[in-house]
């Protein structure tokens, strides 16, 4: 993606200097530099979205660690603490802050619901901010996850995997899709103490199926 956010500006700043000049230039970059100081985020998910209709992410997927370890942090970040808040009004349980070694940019906080089977991590990242997935793991190895993410979601899906995205869905509502929407057999409870290690072993799955499948 970064390739592509160059590409536009060089393609835009020679357009400017072919038809305005040095003038053309300066207004450019100004506004290149208001743009994205005001609408950094949507710039960022448009962009990210455009990269996955184009088939651009398998080489940001091939860059990803085949595995992550948490390492504690000191609290949550800012824009998840809203999310946070919503869950554990719905009687989530914190399972901690963590930072992500190999990935420093991205921050997660984990919450379970031991008795009702969910597994909630938020994640943030900026500019993008933060999002929640609510898992509920099985026995047998199969996975109900829901989402409130802009970001465009994989191509393909785990086959034990059934993934439901609802973009900016308030946290509580999207408990109550997860509730209503997934199977109703017996689910696996994860509790606090697990949740850093299971989200490690969801990660590495993804990841291993992602890279597989080349995207």
């Amino acid at each position: 993606m970064r390739q592509m956010i160059w590409g536009v500006y060089i393609i835009g700043l020679f357009v400017a200097i072919h038809f305005w000049g040095t003038s053309g230039r300066v207004f450019f970059c100004v506004g290149v530099f208001v743009i994205i100081t005001l609408f950094r985020r949507r710039l960022v998910l448009a962009l990210t979205r455009l990269s996955s209709k184009l088939g651009l992410i398998s080489a940001t997927i091939d860059r990803m660690p085949a595995a992550i370890h948490l390492t504690r942090a000191t609290g949550p970040t800012e824009a998840a603490a809203p999310i946070l808040a919503s869950l554990a009004a719905c009687k989530f349980v914190d399972a901690g802050a963590w930072d992500i070694a190999e990935l420093p940019k991205i921050k997660v906080a984990l919450m379970v619901l031991p008795e009702d089977g969910m597994f909630a991590a938020v994640e943030s990242a900026s500019p993008i901010g933060a999002h929640v997935n609510v898992h509920t793991v099985y026995p047998d190895g199969t996975m109900f996850s829901v989402t409130n993410s802009e970001l465009p979601p994989p191509r393909a899906t785990r086959p034990n995997v059934t993934r439901r995205q609802f973009p900016r869905c308030a946290p509580a509502e999207l408990v109550k899709q997860a509730r209503a929407s997934r199977p109703a057999h017996g689910f696996r409870p994860i509790s606090a103490e697990e949740a850093p290690r299971v989200y490690e072993e969801l990660y590495a799955e993804e990841i291993r199926f992602r890279k597989g499948m080349g995207r």
